[in-house]
């Protein structure tokens, strides 16, 4: 049984491999998510995840945010809201390159326990929040777009987007999405990271 596991999981970090690199080229603003949104259903959220066969995890989530989409886009700013802070430590430099564009390097070094020992693991996530519809001052769609660009090979990948769409009625609706390939997470990890973000959003204190 050993010998299938270490077999199935060598094959996928080949498979993986191929796909390596980054899936963003940030000297173009990203108006596109990095995969169309899953439906919204209505009356409540929707989550579903799974492996591709390049051996990446993936997940994706679609819901309604009962607030503007301003507030919307100001929550998901919030590393707080989208980071287990508990364990994470963040170091961020912004750059507003346009009224359409604010792009972020974020440094990210995270505890984690291996046996009896505490592991501190470093990466540096870049960011681009694009608005895509609307003014600054009145959005109506922003796609914010990542990836990890350096740092540890226990995180051999990550890249995402979130979609923010303002509604008619006052509300947004959110998109989520995200590849990742990591040692000690899965699809599911990801998923459930989706449905905290959204409580955090929902949540959040003013």
């Amino acid at each position: 049984m050993a010998g299938a596991i270490l077999a199935v999981a060598a094959s996928r970090a080949v498979a993986a491999k191929d796909h390596a690199g980054p899936c963003f080229d940030y000297s173009h603003k990203v108006v596109e998510p990095l995969k169309p949104p899953i439906e919204l259903l209505p009356g409540h959220d929707n989550h579903t995840c799974g492996v591709h066969p390049n051996g990446l995890d993936w997940a994706a989530g679609r819901a309604v945010l009962a607030m503007p989409i301003q507030t919307a886009y100001a929550r998901l700013r919030d590393r707080r809201n989208l980071k287990d802070m508990a364990k994470t430590t963040l170091s961020t430099t912004v750059e507003e390159r346009s009224p359409e564009l604010v792009f972020e390097r974020v440094d990210v070094v995270v505890t984690v326990r291996a046996l009896f020992l505490k592991v501190k693991l470093h990466w540096t996530e870049a960011w681009a929040f694009t608005l895509v519809e609307g003014t600054k001052e009145e959005p109506r769609r922003i796609v914010a777009s990542y990836q990890k660009v350096a740092g540890t090979s226990n995180l051999q990948q990550l890249s995402g987007t979130f979609v923010l769409q303002a509604r008619d009625d006052g509300t947004t609706d959110i998109s989520m999405y995200e590849e990742v390939k990591a040692d000690r997470r899965s699809a599911r990890d990801t998923s459930n990271m989706h449905r905290g973000i959204l409580r955090n959003i929902r949540n959040a204190k003013p």
